[in-house]
């Protein structure tokens, strides 16, 4: 929270964002430099865990300002919820049928994918669509094992089964609409 706000002003979702970044930095390469940090300073090691989080929340701050990253603008996540919206609250129809329409696609993956890489696959594809994360930071987690355009091509394929499994494309060429819609509304959302 510190580091966050001599950047900018914290938010729950950007904290949230952050501390998910740390555990993936903590961990990083099977937890070899936490593990030898640890060993050799245990008294040392609360302040270890702060200065690697504080280097994450700069990295973030200084990597999004950056030009090649679009320069100053603001964080967006996946997680943030519009207060105001009605149609995004707990119960509604549009909340309800969105949860049902993402329990319909997950089952369609799970049908669908097979191999043994199903679980991977279908976790990138979640991983991108829900949690909003990036092909880079996806191909970055350990469990993962393939670069950025390896985790695009996946998306990209998963992406492309959904939308035939769902859509259903007619003999004659023509398509649902409301199949379509739901298509669109779901990839135009993420």
């Amino acid at each position: 929270m510190r580091t966050i706000s001599k950047w900018s002003a914290p938010s729950r979702s950007l904290v949230e964002d952050l501390v998910q970044s740390t555990y993936l930095k903590l961990w990083e390469g099977g937890r070899q430099l936490l593990r030898e940090f640890a060993i050799q300073h245990p008294e040392a090691i609360v302040g270890y865990i702060k200065r690697t989080a504080a280097n994450v929340a700069n990295d973030y701050f200084k990597q999004a300002t950056s030009q090649s990253s679009g320069g100053n603008s603001p964080h967006h996540s996946m997680s943030d919820v519009d207060a105001e919206s009605a149609k995004d609250a707990p119960g509604s129809q549009e909340k309800i049928a969105r949860n049902v329409f993402l329990n319909e696609i997950d089952e369609l993956l799970k049908r669908n994918l097979d191999g043994p890489d199903q679980e991977r696959d279908r976790a990138i594809f979640w991983l991108y669509f829900r949690q909003g994360m990036t092909t880079k930071e996806i191909a970055f987690l350990p469990t993962i094992g393939l670069s950025a355009k390896g985790v695009g091509s996946v998306i990209e394929k998963l992406k492309q089964l959904v939308r035939e499994q769902i859509l259903e494309v007619r003999a004659d060429g023509e398509r649902n609409a409301a199949a379509g819609a739901k298509v669109n509304s779901f990839e135009n959302s993420y």
